[in-house]
C-alpha cells in the first residue's frame, strides 16, 4: 500500500534532505496559485453583484460574515484532519493513515449535521439582530440560506481538500479550485442576470460550483488512498471517542478562533451600517480586494501545515522551523509591495468592483488604513499553519479571538461614542492585525509547538 501511495501522489518528500527553499516551495506555488483561484471566487462574485447596486453589495457583506461563520466551522474538523495525515504521511503511511483519512470524512459528515441543527434555527434571526436595513437584511438571509443548504459538500470539500494536501499533493487542489472557479465565473452572470435570479443568483453558482468541486476533492481522495473508501466506519460511541473527539480537539481551537472572527465581524457589520450602507458595502469590496494578500498568505499557510506535520512526524524539528521562517520571509517581501499598491491606488482599484462614488469614498479610506499593517497579516496567517501542521491550535484562539473581539468596543466607542466616524473602525482593524500578527510570532519563537504529540 505504502507503495502505491508512493506513485499515486508523486510528491516530492518534503522531509527529506532538499534544500529548504526547493522543498518548500515545490509545496507552496500551487497551494498560492490555490489561493488565488479561491481569491478568484470572492471578486467574481463582487465583480457581477457589483453591478447590481449598492444595496445588493451591501447584503451581499453583510451574509459573508455568517457565512465565514460557517466556513470557519469547517475548519474544526480540516484542521484536525491536516494536522493528523500530514504527521501520519511523515511516519510513512500504511495502515494508520488509510484509518485517518477514512475517519475524517466520516467526522465531516457527522460535524455538518450538528453545524446545520445549530445554524438553520440561528438564520432566521441572526440579520435582525443587526442594525440593517430591512431590504438589505432580507436579501442577506436569502444569500445565506441558500449556502447553507449546501453545507455538507463544502464541508467535505474543505476537509477532502486538507487531506490531499496533508499527504503533500498541492497540485490537485490547485486544479480542482481552479475548474470550480472557471465555473463559477460562468454561471454568475448566467443566473444573476440571463436567468434574472439577482443576488439569488450568485448564491446557486456558488453552491453549484462547490457541489461539483466537493466530487473531484473526494474522487482525488480515494485516488489517492483507495483503501480509505473500503474502510467500515461505525457511528458508535468509540468513534465519538477514539475518533471524532480527537480531531475536534486539534481543530476545535482554530475554529472558534475563526468562529468569533466571524461573529465579531457580523456585530462590526452593524456598526458600520450606522454611518450608512455606503461603508457597509465598502467594507464588502475592501474584503474581496484584500484577498490578494490574505489568499497569497494563506497558500503558504497551507503548505506551512503539511511542512510542519510532515517534518515533525519525521523527527525533523529544526527543518519545520527553518520552512517556517522562510515562508514568513517570502509573504512579507510579497505584502510590502500589496500594501504600497493599495495605499496609493486604492481608488482606481475600486472603481473595478463599482461606479457609486460615495462607496469608492470610504472604501479608498479603508484600503489606506489597513495598508499600514497589512504585512503583519502574513505572521498571523502563515503562523496559523505552522501551529495548524504541529496539532498545536490553542496560540490562534487565545491570541486572535481577543484582539479581534476588541474590535467591537474600540470601533463603538472612537466611531460612535466620541464621533471619530467609520474610519475609527477602519483603523481598529489595521492596527488589532499588527498586534495580532506581532504576539503569534511572540509565541511562534517559544518554540513549545514543536514538542506537541498527535
Amino acid at each position: 500500500m505504502k507503495a502505491a501511495f508512493s506513485k499515486l501522489k508523486n510528491t516530492p518528500d518534503i522531509a527529506g534532505d532538499e534544500p529548504v527553499l526547493k522543498s518548500l516551495m515545490s509545496l507552496a506555488a500551487p497551494a498560492i496559485l490555490s489561493g488565488f483561484f479561491i481569491m478568484g471566487f470572492e471578486l467574481v462574485d463582487m465583480f457581477w453583484v457589483g453591478r447590481l447596486g449598492a444595496r445588493p453589495v451591501a447584503a451581499l457583506s453583510a451574509a459573508t460574515f455568517f457565512i465565514w461563520l460557517l466556513r470557519a466551522l469547517a475548519d474544526t474538523v480540516a484542521t484536525g484532519a491536516i494536522a493528523l495525515v500530514s504527521r501520519r504521511t511523515g511516519e510513512g503511511g500504511g495502515s494508520r493513515l488509510t484509518h485517518t483519512v477514512a475517519h475524517a470524512l466520516t467526522a465531516a459528515v457527522l460535524f455538518t449535521l450538528l453545524t446545520w441543527l445549530a445554524a438553520v434555527p440561528l438564520l432566521s434571526r441572526i440579520f435582525d439582530w443587526i442594525p440593517l436595513e430591512k431590504a438589505i437584511a432580507g436579501l442577506a438571509k436569502q444569500y445565506a440560506g441558500i449556502f447553507l443548504a449546501g453545507l455538507l459538500f463544502v464541508y467535505l470539500m474543505t476537509t477532502a481538500e486538507r487531506i490531499i494536501r496533508g499527504m503533500g499533493d498541492t497540485k490537485s487542489p490547485m486544479r480542482i479550485i481552479g475548474f470550480t472557479l472557471l465555473l463559477n465565473a460562468v454561471l454568475d452572470p448566467l443566473f444573476i442576470f440571463i436567468l434574472r435570479m439577482g443576488l439569488a443568483g450568485a448564491a446557486y453558482a456558488t453552491l453549484l460550483s462547490h457541489i461539483i468541486g466537493c466530487l473531484c476533492m473526494m474522487w482525488q481522495v480515494f485516488l489517492m488512498c483507495p483503501e480509505a473508501k473500503k474502510r467500515p466506519v461505525t457511528f458508535n460511541f468509540d468513534f465519538l471517542r477514539c475518533e471524532f473527539l480527537p480531531i475536534v480537539r486539534i481543530g476545535g481551537p482554530m475554529a472558534l478562533s475563526g468562529v468569533g472572527f466571524a461573529v465579531i465581524y457580523l456585530f462590526l457589520s452593524g456598526i458600520i451600517s450606522h454611518f450608512g450602507s455606503a461603508p457597509l458595502a465598502a467594507v464588502g469590496i475592501g474584503h474581496r480586494i484584500e484577498a490578494l494578500p490574505f489568499f497569497l498568505t494563506l497558500g503558504f499557510s497551507m503548505a506551512v501545515s503539511a511542512w510542519v506535520g510532515q517534518n515533525l512526524g519525521a523527527g525533523k524539528a529544526e527543518r519545520a522551523d527553518a520552512g517556517v521562517r522562510l515562508s514568513l520571509i517570502l509573504v512579507s517581501s510579497a505584502l510590502i509591495v500589496i500594501s504600497i499598491a493599495f495605499f496609493f491606488f486604492a481608488e482606481g482599484i475600486f472603481r473595478i468592483f463599482i461606479r457609486d462614488d460615495a462607496v469608492i469614498r470610504h472604501g479608498v479610506q479603508y484600503l489606506r488604513a489597513i495598508a499600514v499593517f497589512e504585512v503583519f497579516l502574513g505572521f498571523e496567517v502563515v503562523l496559523e499553519g505552522a501551529f495548524a501542521g504541529a496539532g498545536d491550535t490553542k496560540p490562534p484562539l487565545w491570541i486572535a479571538f481577543p484582539l479581534t473581539f476588541l474590535r467591537i468596543p474600540l470601533s463603538y466607542y472612537l466611531g460612535i461614542h466620541l464621533g471619530w466616524g467609520v474610519q475609527a473602525v477602519w483603523w481598529m482593524i489595521s492596527v488589532t492585525t499588527f498586534l495580532k500578527g506581532s504576539m503569534m510570532w511572540i509565541w511562534f519563537r517559544r518554540g513549545k509547538w514543536k514538542e506537541k504529540k498527535v
